[in-house]
């Protein structure tokens, strides 16, 4: 039990520090997604636009899942696709885009860790009830987006101190 409850705590403050990692770096990732879109929306415009020697034939964009990009020079990045005609063609990624997307990327992979971990904490919780119960009456209970890091040291350091005493009851 102690163990679960350690783990929860743990958990929770893992949660909220990615939370505000991502918080810290919100306005960036707003300006990227922006520019990210921006680039998207205009290669996918001049891909549906015939190109010279190539007739009417179209080029697919490169798959979202995997591209497998190349640094073809410095200042950007190449990505083999599939054309609708069934051959190859290659679309250059300015380095510039590149990076941003790494940014964006990264900056927005903290979200999705701090729903994932609080949701871990959350099932594990479930199975202290009480423990959690008693202490979210004493210290307000901590809530995924609305807590300071100052509600979360408290809270915790509250249960740590619990989990001590139990420790030290049952030796």
């Amino acid at each position: 039990a102690a163990d679960k409850r350690l783990g929860v705590l743990c958990l929770r403050c893992q949660s909220l520090l990615y939370l505000r990692l991502f918080k810290l770096k919100k306005e960036s990732a707003l300006k990227y997604s922006k520019t990210l879109t921006e680039h998207l929306k205009n290669s996918y415009s001049n891909s549906q636009a015939p190109s010279p020697g190539m007739g009417s034939k179209s080029v697919s964009m490169p798959s979202p899942v995997s591209p497998k990009l190349s640094p073809g020079n410095s200042n950007s990045y190449t990505s083999n696709v599939s054309s609708s005609s069934g051959g190859t063609s290659s679309v250059t990624i300015p380095q510039r885009i590149h990076q941003m997307a790494a940014s964006y990327v990264q900056v927005t992979s903290n979200f999705l860790y701090a729903t994932e971990i609080w949701d871990q904490a959350e099932q594990l919780c479930k199975e202290q009830s009480e423990f959690f119960t008693e202490l979210d009456k004493v210290m307000g209970p901590l809530v995924f987006n609305a807590s300071t890091m100052t509600e979360l040291v408290r809270y915790t350091r509250q249960g740590l101190h619990w989990l001590r005493l139990d420790a030290k009851l049952k030796h």
